[in-house]
């Protein structure tokens, strides 16, 4: 949906959906208070939501992270990156990892950050993409073999046994929340990208929801949900008229005028009748 989203608000106000610059200051600005989550991607979610009116996010990079941080065994890290993102707080685990974990305040969020890690203690980038996969498969069993082997790299490379431990300590927990930042930064961009369109050209971004909203499960139940975060936007939805509504929602003015065909129980005859009579 969001993806159908931006394309079509894009084609109504004439610009292509790479054009959209992600660094612009107004979608951070509007993050920092938000309101009106509806629409926005991943972070319309409940879980989402709250994580980032905690954060705060001021750039794409926290942005990623909140999106990452919202999931199972990530959220025990929210505060901690938010202390980090407002406060400028920083909690290393050893200053071995300082400058692996220097974007994410000490947190080892991101399947990359890990095999940095790994990569850093001796192991190749081959061994720690193996080491990747199996976190990001959450492949825990698996994950049991490597206690060994990161005691003999550590031993091997004659260093700090305490590091050896905490890379131990940051692998068995990562297997159940750890996340691709790759993957991360794309939901990032699309969700900045919402984000945009949404605060710059609210009238066209909900006129595309409202139009989306007969693929969702309850229609009438989603059209309420965006009528309510309209009115923050000073953006009326019109009654549906028998002689200026048009099958589907259209711009009218400054407002949005009720498509036909999403009057519950009116059939596409009915209303194909209805416009020939109009005409």
């Amino acid at each position: 949906r969001a993806v159908s989203v931006v394309d079509d608000v894009c084609k109504q106000i004439g610009i292509h959906p790479h054009e959209i610059d992600y660094n612009n200051p107004s979608i951070y600005q509007n993050l920092q208070d938000l309101r009106s989550p509806h629409g926005l991607f991943q972070i319309e979610a409940e879980t989402n939501y709250r994580v980032c009116q905690k954060v705060k996010p001021k750039n794409l990079e926290e942005l990623s992270a909140v999106l990452a941080l919202a999931r199972p065994g990530a959220l025990a890290f929210v505060d901690q990156y938010s202390n980090f993102t407002n406060n400028d707080v920083y909690e290393a685990i050893h200053p071995f990892f300082d400058e692996i974990l220097s974007t994410t305040g000490g947190v080892a969020l991101y399947q990359e950050q890990l095999m940095k890690m790994a990569n850093e203690i001796g192991f190749t980038l081959d061994e720690a993409e193996i080491l990747r996969r199996i976190v990001g498969k959450k492949k825990i069993s698996e994950v049991r073999k490597w206690k060994k082997k990161i005691k003999d790299k550590i031993k091997e490379n004659n260093l700090d046994p305490e590091i050896g431990d905490i890379l131990w300590k940051i692998l068995e927990d990562s297997a159940s929340y750890s996340f691709n930042k790759s993957h991360s930064c794309c939901y990032a961009a699309l969700a900045a990208s919402t984000v945009y369109l949404k605060f710059n050209h609210p009238k066209e971004f909900y006129l595309s929801l409202l139009k989306m909203a007969n693929n969702e499960p309850n229609p009438v139940r989603e059209i309420s949900k965006i009528h309510k975060e309209m009115d923050l936007f000073n953006i009326k939805l019109l009654p549906p008229h028998l002689i200026k509504s048009e099958n589907d929602f259209n711009i009218e003015g400054d407002d949005i005028r009720f498509g036909l065909l999403s009057i519950k129980g009116i059939s596409d005859k009915s209303v194909d009748k209805l416009i020939q009579f109009r005409g």
